[in-house]
């Protein structure tokens, strides 16, 4: 049986009568508003009338490591990126072991392609690695170059570097008080913390260290729990209009399933919102997708779903005629991924994918980013042509089932 024990942080979400008109649970700039989305926003680039691109997600190697990388002949780089992959966890799931077919991109080519994008009205990235954004030693100047340009920063993590001081002394030299004080001083940083079980000995072995990485022993769903409640206590979760943090409760899978409707309703009463998506169908991902796709996965899964939707709906988190007209979605009770109507992802090899759920070729959109300019890659690819609040997923048909869509109403709505 799964026993989540929970961080230390108070309830924020009012009573149902007394939450605000407009509140969404939503990530500051990871989905965008359903205006937004149904109407076609537009920037003159050479005179042109270009669809916007809003977001990008990101993979920004660290320098040497990418030097490592990079100084190995092509044929022998997957080698060099497995061996020395900067990391301080070795999560079984992780999407960011795919294929590399070009160099992995450099910080300089990583701030040409942002200020690209921000030609093309870019006004949020996600870090997806390789490694943790955390444990960059040039955090604090990509923050800084961040919130120059004004653009929003999502930071996945695992948030251990945020909750233990010893592994912020060793990789900032600062206490992990001060790391947090820190990094939620932007106003364009937000947190997006890996919470894929709140049960301690299940979380232990989800995210397993990486003693190649960092030798310091340590307690992982304690220091996570420890940053959790560090971040709350910063604010991140205080204004019911601007979340700042969710609890990536991902991969859903058999072995967590059971526990994440308690996360979702757990973090939806602290303003929090919790994703629950299945696995990636990327990198290490596709090792569960046959699993996803078993029966009674599919069947506890959609269960779930009805679960949190319905709660939600009695709740006031959202309504039932809000829920009909938004559809069901795998980011189950919060805002609908808009990520294919708004963006594209960089891979760290520079290949540009439509995101960063499903590396199959279909999704591939350009080989290498460095062979054509952002422009013409956005408006080429299938993306560009998306206008939708709730575009569905990439992952539909493999590690979501198809029918999830239709059962889930039917079943949340009565109909």
């Amino acid at each position: 049986m799964i026993m989540n024990k929970f961080p230390n942080v108070a309830t924020v979400l009012p009573p149902k009568n007394e939450i605000p008109q407009g509140f969404h649970l939503m990530v500051h700039k990871w989905s965008f508003p359903e205006e937004r989305s149904r109407i076609i926003e537009t920037v003159q680039v050479g005179g042109e009338s270009v669809k916007k691109l809003l977001t990008l997600d990101l993979n920004v190697p660290r320098a040497n490591f990418a030097e490592q990388v990079n100084d190995a002949p092509l044929a022998k780089a997957r080698e060099v990126f497995v061996k020395n992959y900067p990391c301080i966890h070795k999560c079984p799931g992780c999407f960011n072991e795919a294929e590399v077919h070009n160099p992995l991109l450099t910080m300089r080519e990583m701030w040409h392609i942002v200020d690209q994008a921000q030609e093309l009205g870019l006004e949020s990235v996600k870090f997806l690695g390789p490694g943790e954004l955390t444990i960059n030693p040039d955090l604090f100047t990509i923050l800084d170059e961040f919130a120059r340009r004004n653009i929003v920063v999502g930071i996945f993590t695992k948030a251990a570097i945020l909750g233990n001081d010893e592994i912020s002394r060793r990789y900032h030299g600062i206490s992990s008080d001060e790391l947090v004080r820190r990094m939620t001083a932007y106003p364009n940083t937000t947190f997006l913390v890996g919470g894929r079980s709140f049960d301690p000995v299940l979380e232990n072995r989800y995210i397993p260290r990486n003693p190649r990485e960092i030798d310091i022993v340590f307690d992982y769903a304690e220091a996570r729990n420890a940053a959790v409640e560090k971040l709350c206590a910063a604010g991140m979760n205080a204004d019911l209009l601007k979340q700042r943090m969710a609890i990536m409760c991902n991969p859903v899978t058999t072995e967590n399933l059971g526990g994440v409707a308690e996360i979702y309703k757990w973090s939806a009463e602290r303003n929090i919102p919790a994703y629950l998506p299945p696995t990636m169908v990327s990198g290490k991902g596709h090792a569960l997708e046959q699993k996803a796709s078993e029966q009674k996965f599919e069947d506890d899964y959609i269960n779930m779903a009805v679960e949190v939707y319905t709660w939600a709906i009695e709740r006031g988190i959202m309504t039932l005629e809000q829920f009909k007209h938004e559809k069901a979605h795998p980011y189950v009770g919060v805002t609908p991924c808009n990520q294919l109507t708004h963006g594209l992802y960089v891979h760290y090899d520079g290949a540009v994918w439509r995101c960063p759920g499903n590396d199959t070729p279909d999704f591939v959109v350009h080989e290498n980013i460095r062979k054509g300019s952002l422009l013409e890659i956005w408006k080429e690819s299938r993306n560009y042509g998306i206008n939708a609040f709730n575009n569905k997923c990439v992952k539909d048909g493999y590690s979501l089932p198809r029918r999830f869509y239709t059962e889930v109403m039917a079943r949340v709505t009565g109909q």
